[in-house]
């Protein structure tokens, strides 16, 4: 009787312990069915919104007359643009480089260089040239990647490549009947004549070289954007440079009654393209006595400093326009405000030009007393 009352006993624990285990499974299982419909529905939801932004995104980079790209850490396109398939055909694939459609070794450089972080500007641009086209690229790097915007700028390539011939051509054909027409005006003013005559003749030469000037200066700035101006240096001295430039300018400066000074110059070597470096003092010469009044001066001064040499022009001309001051060295800008004068206002953009291409720096001021102060540097020769 006991064993059977011990049987029922256990087999009543049993039962009860059984059904507390599945109560509680099911409570588990139902639990678990509610949160996998909670984490399902917010999965959804998310996708639809991925699919709004996606199709947004789609929209808005479809009107776009740019191509857009997303490249990965890797160089693998995560992300193309329409645009950027119509360039480079279907690149959906994934896990293939965007040097496979470029084949641009140049421009797989550029790319690491975005996405390594090498550079420390927030946008980085530069061209490229493949599929016989040049494109602008701006690049723009993020967490694991970069966004590439691709414009194709043929055209205006091939366009400012024209305007570079035209105007090479053109100054070297002008060169040619302007010299002979100096050598005409020369030859007349060796001539006895009237002073009326004398004194036109005289006119005639200045506005003659101002066009000489003109057609070389067209000349250098359509090499300088070519790439074809070659700089080679070699060892000479600050004082040979001055007063070679000094002695070709002379004939200007005594049409105005103007004296070079040479207050200071050093015999400390120097690395320059002597014929580059006449172009520079040649402007800045001209632009001296360009805006220095008649029986007026031009100083110069060939300081030795640590490294460089420093070479300065002070005129005693109006000066410059504290506003203008920053903008001297651009292409075709004129200061026009305070220092009349014809010009193309290319002089001194080639200066700055060449002399960055010797490793120094130029730059302008006004002086306490009066007129402007153009000032260069060149790497001696003997450090």
């Amino acid at each position: 009787m006991n064993s059977l009352v011990l049987l029922i006993t256990i087999y009543l624990l049993f039962v009860l312990l059984f059904i507390r285990y599945y109560v509680l499974s099911k409570r588990r299982i139902d639990a678990m069915r509610r949160q996998v419909k909670v984490l399902t529905h917010d999965l959804e939801t998310k996708s639809e919104v991925k699919k709004v932004q996606s199709a947004r995104w789609q929209a808005a980079s479809s009107v776009l007359e740019e191509a857009l790209l997303f490249i990965d850490s890797e160089l693998n396109v995560l992300y193309a643009s329409p645009i950027a398939v119509q360039i480079f055909g279907d690149i959906s694939d994934s896990g293939v480089s965007i040097v496979s459609y470029t084949h641009s070794d140049e421009f797989e450089l550029e790319c690491r260089g975005v996405v390594s972080g090498e550079t420390d500007e927030e946008l980085y641009e530069w061209q490229s040239e493949f599929q016989d086209s040049v494109f602008q690229v701006r690049a723009l790097r993020f967490d694991y990647g970069a966004v590439l915007a691709l414009s194709d700028i043929s055209n205006l390539h091939h366009l400012e490549q024209a305007r570079r011939d035209m105007f090479a051509n053109i100054s070297h054909e002008l060169r040619t009947p302007l010299t002979s027409i100096r050598l005409l005006l020369d030859m007349l003013l060796t001539r006895e004549q009237s002073v009326d005559t004398i004194s036109a003749l005289e006119k005639m030469t200045t506005e003659t070289e101002t066009l000489k000037e003109m057609a070389q200066e067209l000349l250098d700035i359509s090499l300088i954007e070519s790439g074809r101006f070659a700089i080679k240096l070699d060892s000479t001295t600050a004082a040979a440079l001055i007063m070679l430039a000094i002695e070709r300018l002379q004939p200007q400066a005594k049409l105005k009654s103007i004296h070079f000074r040479v207050l200071e110059c050093t015999d400390v070597s120097v690395w320059a393209d002597a014929d580059q470096i006449q172009r520079v003092l040649g402007n800045i010469f001209h632009n001296a006595i360009k805006f220095t009044p008649p029986d007026g001066s031009v100083i110069v001064s060939a300081i030795a400093e640590d490294e460089y040499v420093r070479i300065e022009t002070q005129d005693s001309g109006p000066g410059i326009h504290p506003d203008d001051l920053p903008r001297i060295f651009e292409r075709f800008f004129r200061a026009d405000r305070t220092r009349k004068g014809a010009g193309t206002g290319l002089g001194l953009a080639i200066a700055n030009h060449v002399v960055q291409a010797h490793g120094g720096e130029i730059w302008a001021e006004n002086t306490p007393e009066t007129g402007a102060m153009i000032s260069f540097t060149l790497l001696r020769a003997d450090k």
